[in-house]
Parts: C-alpha cells; structure tokens; sequence
C-alpha cells in the first residue's frame, strides 16, 4: 500500500500517511487545531485548509473532511478561531454547608490493656455504619503506628476512602464542572470555607470532532479508538484546567477531593466513558439514568488518589445533569406556581412545572443559535457582531465583541438583525428577504440597499469590508435555519404546556438559562418567536445555572440527594413521537408581521 507524506509546515509537523487517508484524520491524529462541526460529511464547510502538491506553485483550498491523499502534499491550516467569551456567572444562594467529601483529623490514644479496642473502632469512633475497603484496613496498623496515632479521615458518606498522616483537614478543595457540548466550565472551592477560589473555562476540544451530539456519537460508535478519543480529549483538558487552577493559588491538583460534573446525557456517558450508541436513534436509550459515584483514578483524573467524581443523575436521552442542575439552581422543582425553564445550549432542552409535576422535553435548536449552520455565524468571540439595532437617526448600528473590526455573527446578534429586519419590513412573517422594491416601510427602505446578492444568494449586509466588499452578512438560507430552531423551542413550549395542561397565563416566571439565554435581548427574542411575548414581564436570565448546580451539590450532600430527587420528579415528553408536535412545528415557522403586512 502506497505512502505519502503531508508537512504542515506552520504547525512543524510532517508525517507519513497511507494513500486515501482523509486529511480530517491526520489532522486529528497530529492533534492539530482544526474543528469539524459538521463531523466530517462535508455540510459545513467550516474546514477550509490551503493545500498544494510537489509539483504546484501555489496553494488552493479544500475541505480537509473530504480531501484524501493521493500524493505528497503541503497543507496549511488556518489560524484558531479567538477565544470564545464563555459564561462563568449564574444565579448565586446559600446552602447549608455539608461537602460531599469531608476530612476530620484524627487525634487517638495508643491502646492500653484497659482499652483495647480495635484498630478500627479508634478511626471510625465505633460508629456503626462506618466502613472501609480492605486495602485501607491491611495498611491501617502501620499508619497508625508510624504517625503517633495522627491521622485525618476523608470520608464519602459513611465510608472512610482514605488516611492521611498528620493533620491535612485544612487542604481540602472540590471542583464543579459544567460539561457543555461547546464549552466547559469549572469552579474551584474551598471545601472547608464553601468559598470560590477561582473560576475557569475553555472550549470543549470534543468540537473537533463535531458541533453537535449525534456528531460525536456516531464517531465514538464508529471508530475503535472513538469513544476513547473523545474522553481523553476531556479527561486531558479537565486535568490542566485543575492543574492551573490550583497551582495559580497555591494548591496542588492532589488537594481537590471531589469533583461534581453536571452535563447533558451524551456528554456525561462520553465523560465517564460509557458507549453512547443507543442515544444516537429511537428510543434513544442511555446506558444509565442514575448519579454515580466514581473514583478519579479510574477515568484518568490527577486529582487527589482517593477522590471522587460525582456525575450528575439524567432524565432521559437528551434530557441531562445540567438540566437537573439547572432546575436545582433555579429551584423551579419547590416552586409553588408554574415557571418555565429553558436552556438554549448546542441542544435546547425545556422544563415546565412548580413543586407538584415536572414536564420536560429537549430540541435541537443550539446549532443556529451558536451560528453553526450559519454563513458568517460564530461563537461569541472577539469579533463576533452580539447585538444589533437602529439608531436614533434610523441608521443601521451594531456592536462588536472586542470592539475590533467584525468577523462574524453570534447567536445573541443573529436574534437582533431578525427583530430588527422584521420591525422595518425588509423581512417579511414568512422569513423572505425582500428585495429593495418590495420594502415599504419607511426605515426599510433607508437601509434597503444593504440587501445584496452575495456569492449568487439573496443576502441582507450587516457589514461590508471597504475593500473586500460583504463581509458579515445574513442569508436567506440562515434565516429559514432560524426559523427551524426557534419553531422547536415555540413548539416545545406548546407541547409541554398541552400536556400539563397550562395556559402561558398560569406561567409566572421564565427561567433563561446558559450563555445564550443571557446575552440575547429578551423582547427580540420575543419579537421572533422564541417564546410567548407574555412572558416578557416576568423573563429572568440566571446564567450559568448548571455551573451553579455543581457548585451547590459539591458543597452540599442534601442538594447532591436533592438532584436525585428532581431527576425523578421530571417526567419526559419526546417530541418526535407526540401527535401534534409536527403541526405546531410548521404554524411556528413563521414570525409575527408588522404593522405594514
């Protein structure tokens, strides 16, 4: 079989590769910096390299999914997208201090003639449901002995998981984790104090792989080193992010003892390096619904040798922890009236109900949200359009992430342009894109001259380069992928309200969780159907709630037991088999018109 070398020259890596290898491949297997949202089907064209043989004197693009070598080849990848701007605040309370790890120093007398108790009855105080693994209790005598009797107990419950010599009660740090499909996020404690040390975040590297879930679950189903791929890229990025953490204050890794991670359902098999194959088609079965306990050693995790990773219960398929984080936060599960939660992530999933019934159901609405799918869409990072508006002089406005010149559009300003274009009528209620002729609102037609044709598409410009010329811009393709995403959320909205049954009246309060629900502008949002504009009074952004959950759970063994509650207090609707779900989607399409319509 015939070989061929590719040289990256401007990553200093040059390997030798079997003929028909794809690029996407090597490059994963290089572990260079490139991101397939699509997963490798070609869709996206997000994954542009420069490429040219031996024999040619310049480069030419392709995508590196759909490009096999045939020849030696020079393949120049483009340069990291800017670090995204990744939600770390959420909504914030107090819980009774109980941490899911504890340590308790031990000061014991030696054992006399007159009180010749066990070994371990001095380490447990003769409690009776104190226990410990057989390993422990073979070096426990010798310990004891070589320490002066001075020891510290970390305890999980009623288990003793470790002993340590000397007093070490006052080095003892947790770490909570939103595991998110794009981002993941973490929050480092103190165990003793309940205080936040510090707070960290980074894009999930699992991206290069795929934007979406069923992307990477089909990778790790259909490879042999898939699903182990996958969660080392997470177990790595989480060990650094631990690591960096904790050496910037004057810890060790080895000081945190638990670690709470709250993440949707694939991502939480993927993390604990459970097959998710069956989450992938109907029925869409998990392998576990269930919160585990799980000692860190065994996925990896360069933590304290006896620590514990706590993962969060699920509810369903695509129902997850950080949903029940999220509804932990917020404490929509003791509420007494109806409220409404929704997470608009890489997946959208949807909670109504009080303290009495929990109905649930998830979308797949965050790709267009999150600007995949999207022809100048991105993540909202330096460069990123966020928000759009018309000024006071009825001009077009916009600003930008970075407040440097614009390379693209993010979720939040995606929403804008959309409420915007309608308000003025150069959108019409059934998303088309009007050609200048057509617009007759007065403001409409000021800017009417920005809607172009860009690359043989029907296109509004949000921003032109002097000399490059549209730069930034929205199609009429990326509004019908709008349109698709905002139906699923409208219609899960209708299903679970249905199904409850509720009137949007009886709904008293909206929850908005995750990035994307507190960056955008909730009348906008509104404006184009996202959800009922009757909630607006009473929409209330609460952040990074699934952070938050994490955080209160590894503070505090009744919220962990609290989150196993809410799992099974949240009942589960799938919207792909409910009768009206598909007639609800199509109404939903289409927006609200104007007064000029």
């Amino acid at each position: 079989m015939k070989k061929f070398t590719v040289l990256f020259p401007s990553d200093n890596v040059e390997t030798d590769v079997i003929e028909n290898t794809t690029l996407q491949q090597i490059i994963i297997d290089n572990g260079l910096d490139l991101e397939f949202p699509c997963g490798g089907v070609g869709v996206c064209k997000r994954c542009k390299v420069k490429i040219k043989s031996a024999g040619d004197a310049d480069f030419h693009e392709e995508l590196a999914c759909q490009t096999k070598v045939h020849e030696d080849l020079v393949v120049e990848i483009p340069k990291k997208q800017k670090a995204s701007k990744i939600l770390l605040e959420g909504i914030e309370r107090k819980v009774r201090h109980s941490p899911l790890i504890k340590k308790v120093f031990l000061n014991m007398d030696p054992p006399t003639l007159e009180d010749n108790r066990d070994d371990f009855s001095r380490v447990s105080g003769e409690k009776k449901n104190v226990f410990a693994s057989l390993e422990l209790l073979q070096s426990l005598p010798v310990l004891m002995r070589e320490n002066d009797f001075k020891l510290t107990a970390l305890m999980s419950g009623d288990e003793i998981i470790d002993l340590e010599p000397g007093n070490t009660s006052e080095r003892m740090l947790g770490v909570a984790f939103d595991i998110g499909t794009t981002t993941i996020a973490g929050y480092m404690m103190d165990l003793n104090t309940g205080e936040e040390i510090a707070r960290f975040s980074d894009l999930n590297p699992q991206t290069k792989y795929g934007a979406d879930l069923i992307s990477r679950i089909v990778y790790a189903s259909q490879n042999p080193s898939g699903l182990e791929r996958l969660n080392g890229e997470l177990i790595e990025l989480i060990n650094r992010l631990i690591e960096q953490a904790a050496l910037s204050h004057g810890y060790v890794a080895q000081d945190v003892v638990a670690i709470t991670a709250a993440g949707n359902t694939a991502m939480n098999h993927l993390l604990l390096k459970i097959p998710p194959r069956n989450l992938a088609g109907s029925p869409y079965v998990p392998v576990v619904k269930q919160a585990l306990i799980v000692d860190a050693v065994d996925l990896g995790l360069n933590i304290h040798p006896a620590g514990k990773l706590f993962s969060f219960p699920n509810v369903a398929g695509y129902v997850g922890g950080d949903t029940v984080a999220a509804a932990l936060a917020c404490e929509i599960y003791k509420s007494k009236e109806l409220a409404l939660l929704i997470d608009i992530g890489t997946n959208g999933e949807i909670v109504l109900g009080n303290k009495k019934k929990l109905l649930s159901c998830s979308v797949a609405a965050g790709p267009a949200f999150e600007g995949v799918q999207i022809e100048c869409g991105m993540r909202g990072a330096s460069g990123a359009i966020d928000h759009v508006y018309i000024t006071e002089d009825e001009k077009f406005g916009y600003s930008v992430i970075g407040e440097t010149e614009p390379e693209g559009i993010a979720g939040s300003g995606i929403v804008d342009v959309l409420a915007v274009l309608l308000d003025v009528g150069v959108i019409d209620h059934n998303g088309r894109i009007l050609t200048p002729d057509k617009i007759t609102h007065p403001v409409g037609k000021k800017i009417s001259s920005q809607v172009k044709d860009v690359k043989g598409k029907t296109a509004f410009v949000i921003y032109e380069h002097p000399e490059e010329g549209p730069k930034v811009y929205l199609t009429q393709k990326d509004v019908r992928e709008f349109q698709l995403a905002k139906s699923a959320i409208a219609s899960g909205i209708e299903i679970l309200l249905e199904e409850y049954p509720a009137e949007i009246a009886d709904v008293r309060t909206l929850y908005l969780a995750g990035a994307f629900g507190s960056y955008l502008d909730h009348k906008n949002a509104a404006r184009v159907g996202m959800f009922p504009e009757e909630l607006l009074a009473n929409t209330i952004s609460i952040g990074n709630a699934a952070g938050t959950g994490a955080k209160l759970t590894l503070l505090s063994e009744k919220e962990f037991n609290n989150c196993k509650k809410i799992s099974r207090q949240i009942s589960y609707i799938e919207l792909s088999s409910h009768p009206h779900f598909n007639e609800m989607f199509l109404g939903n399409l289409r927006f609200m018109p104007n007064a000029d319509e």
